[in-house]
């Protein structure tokens, strides 16, 4: 259940997934449709001619072959305008978009009706009632199809354009945000910040990386189970969304018992059952990781600052999205009640920086921006609002940090005298005499 559940998160995966699904169940009902009459005995149905049906069958194969090839073909161009147009880490999330994901999934399993129906037609495989049942079950796909043509026209008005890729990024970040700050440890117990006395403990075991690659996930209800049913403690001491390289040390198991050095067949089954529950890939993701989101968001930001497009509303667009995406997801996720039903007592990760959000959000935009007088005078009023409402104390203080070195690149970038004064008398009234 746990393999499933992952392949779902997986955004890119569910282009295919719910598509084979809906193919094999469309499958099922053209089949099903021979043998639903005997459910009815002594029932006498209308009788529907078998060429009948084999014309309406044909019509629904050809025309849903023709709008499956354009709906991939419209999904191809929307992910190439998301990677063009904002950012290739936006991809993923348009790749995962549910109106795309249901149409082609609706059109394809349509498709696939109708292409069984149409051979079990032709060798004879329903009779009479099952040809009724078979026609009612082609006009109740008619009328679905109907309903998913409708949806999908809407979707396309929208789908790959900046606007609603910003929106989607903002989504996924904000979900990303608020499961932080409601659950800062996943559930688990806080590491420790000095990992030398647990790599020394008698029997512990450590694991480390072997290639270089992005932590996408920890499964931590999986390590719990694990430990619990091997009498250790996993010490996770790495997160998701960190980049480590060959020999990192992603985690330590400490045996509840002191026990002699372990074989190292032992240590390797332990390492493997770990790594298990460690999912790696050459890219991140937004679930279990923040900073990604805000990341992506100040990408997208960047893009709109470069010569080439030279957009600073975008960019004051992605500052604002950035915003909320702190303000927001802390409010959120502290308000949020705490959930005590699962505490995993047997598995540990260490603290996220929350002024990691900061630095990865408003830095680069600021030495890329200091010469946009708009773009500055925005990210001063952003900043002294995350410093006013933030309740998380460090972060209040960083804000006000990044507000001075944003203002030194704009006294630096800016080409008039009057912006630059105009820019620090702003600096100075939200912030004071800072240094």
């Amino acid at each position: 259940m746990r393999v499933w559940k992952q392949l779902w998160m997986e955004r890119r995966n569910r282009l295919w997934v719910l598509p084979a699904l809906n193919s094999v169940i469309a499958v099922a009902v053209a089949l099903a449709a021979a043998w639903v009459p005997e459910l009815l005995p002594g029932i006498r149905l209308p009788v529907v001619e078998a060429k009948t049906l084999d014309s309406l069958l044909g019509v629904v194969a050809s025309s849903m072959l023709a709008v499956t090839t354009f709906s991939l073909s419209i999904m191809v161009s929307a992910f190439a305008s998301a990677s063009s147009g904002v950012t290739p880490r936006a991809t993923e999330l348009v790749m995962g978009d549910e109106g795309t994901r249901a149409a082609i999934a609706n059109f394809l399993s349509a498709f696939m009706f109708s292409i069984v129906a149409q051979i079990a037609l032709g060798m004879r495989y329903y009779g009479d009632n099952g040809r009724f049942i078979l026609f009612v079950s082609t006009c109740l796909v008619l009328a679905w199809l109907m309903l998913t043509l409708l949806r999908w026209v809407r979707t396309l008005s929208s789908l790959g354009r900046l606007g609603n890729t910003l929106a989607r990024i903002e989504t996924a970040a904000l979900e990303a945000m608020a499961g932080h700050w409601a659950q800062p440890f996943m559930r688990a117990r806080p590491g420790e910040a000095d990992s030398r006395p647990l790599e020394a403990a008698p029997g512990s075991v450590c694991i480390r990386a072997d290639d270089l690659r992005a932590l996408r996930r920890v499964d931590v209800d999986g390590l719990q189970d694990w430990a619990g049913s091997h009498a250790c403690t996993v010490h996770v001491r790495v997160r998701a969304g960190e980049q480590v390289g060959p020999g990192r040390l992603l985690a330590i198991v400490v045996p509840d018992a002191a026990t002699d050095t372990q074989a190292e067949a032992s240590r390797a089954s332990v390492a493997k059952a770990v790594l298990a529950h460690l999912q790696f890939d050459a890219e991140r993701t937004f679930d279990q990781d923040p900073r990604f989101g805000v990341i992506v968001l100040r990408e997208a930001g960047q893009r709109a600052l470069s010569a080439a497009i030279n957009d600073p509303g975008t960019a004051i667009a992605c500052l604002n999205a950035i915003t909320r995406v702190i303000l927001k997801g802390q409010h959120e996720g502290m308000a949020a009640p705490a959930d005590v039903s699962q505490r995993h007592d047997r598995v540990t990760v260490p603290p996220l920086d929350a002024t990691d959000f900061l630095e990865d959000g408003f830095d680069p935009l600021a030495r890329d921006g200091g010469a946009c007088f708009e773009v500055m005078v925005r990210m001063q009023k952003l900043l002294a609002l995350i410093a006013d409402e933030s309740r998380d104390a460090a972060m209040a203080a960083d804000a006000r940090r990044r507000a001075v070195f944003a203002r030194d690149c704009g006294l630096q970038g800016l080409a008039q005298a009057q912006d630059r004064d105009a820019l620090a008398a702003l600096h100075h009234r939200f912030f004071g005499s800072s240094a």
